[in-house]
């Protein structure tokens, strides 16, 4: 089915990332420790040579002007490449650190989405509708999911295979995402069929988003000639207090399915 994905090369786990953030954080410890040693052995040793009586119980008068100004130019020295090297270091790891940060959003983004159409996946949606029912619940506003299905879709890859399948998936993934708001979440529930969060929104906004789909997809339809149509069933349900995420779901699948019928 995922003929439409290029081979990619292999990712690294989040969890991986994070284990090799966490490292960098020691390595910055590690870094911060050995700079204050080296600095409490040169503050020893400038004391030595500035009051010798006090750390060799000898009389300032023996220590020889020209060796202490000999070796104040080397601590001085040993410290700028101390400071140097600390700065190297700490430039090295914030690199780093930023990159695999990078990476780990990377990785984040990768883990809850699905490969072939570029919209959230299941397993994102689970997190997801946790969240929002929670915030439903507490802000007391209206929440409604749509589940939507590709009539027809297994005549479609029987038809055409399943090249041209997986595109009208993408197709239709797409369609999708451009007639529902940033804040509605669009999922890929599996196959064909596709789940829709939509904060903020009641029953009656939520059929006249499904009736505003329809009609795009008819727009996209006539927009060229191509040798298939496409039809969607959509179902809709609203989040109540006391309704599970399972009951929100199934009872929009009952819609679908009342919606599907009635198509056929």
């Amino acid at each position: 089915m995922e003929t439409l994905v290029a081979e990619r090369q292999p990712e690294i786990a989040p969890e991986r990332i994070e284990q090799k953030i966490r490292a960098l954080d020691w390595r910055d410890i590690q870094l911060w420790c050995i700079g204050f040693v080296v600095l409490v052995v040169l503050a020893a040793g400038f004391v030595a040579l500035l009051a010798p009586q006090l750390v060799w119980h000898i009389s300032a008068a023996v220590a020889r002007q020209q060796d202490i100004a000999q070796l104040i130019f080397g601590l001085t020295a040993l410290l700028i490449l101390l400071n140097l090297y600390l700065f190297q270091q700490r430039l090295v790891l914030l690199r780093t650190r930023r990159e695999l940060i990078r990476q780990l959003q990377i990785a984040e983004r990768k883990a809850r989405t699905d490969a072939l159409t570029g919209v959230f996946n299941r397993r994102f949606m689970e997190e997801a509708l946790t969240r929002e029912v929670a915030q439903a619940e507490r802000y007391h506003r209206n929440l409604s999911v749509m589940l939507a299905d590709v009539d027809g879709f297994k005549n479609f890859n029987t038809t055409f295979g399943h090249l041209i399948g997986d595109h009208i998936l993408v197709e239709v993934a797409t369609l999708i995402q451009k007639n529902f708001r940033a804040a509605d979440l669009v999922i890929r529930y599996g196959g064909d069929e596709f789940l829709v969060i939509m904060p903020d929104t009641d029953l009656v906004q939520a059929g006249v988003t499904v009736s505003r789909l329809q009609w795009w997809l008819e727009r996209w339809n006539d927009s060229e000639q191509r040798e298939y149509r496409l039809s969607l069933s959509c179902g809709v349900a609203e989040y109540k207090p006391g309704r599970t995420i399972e009951d929100v779901i199934k009872a929009a699948d009952a819609d679908l399915t009342f919606w599907t019928g009635v198509r056929k």
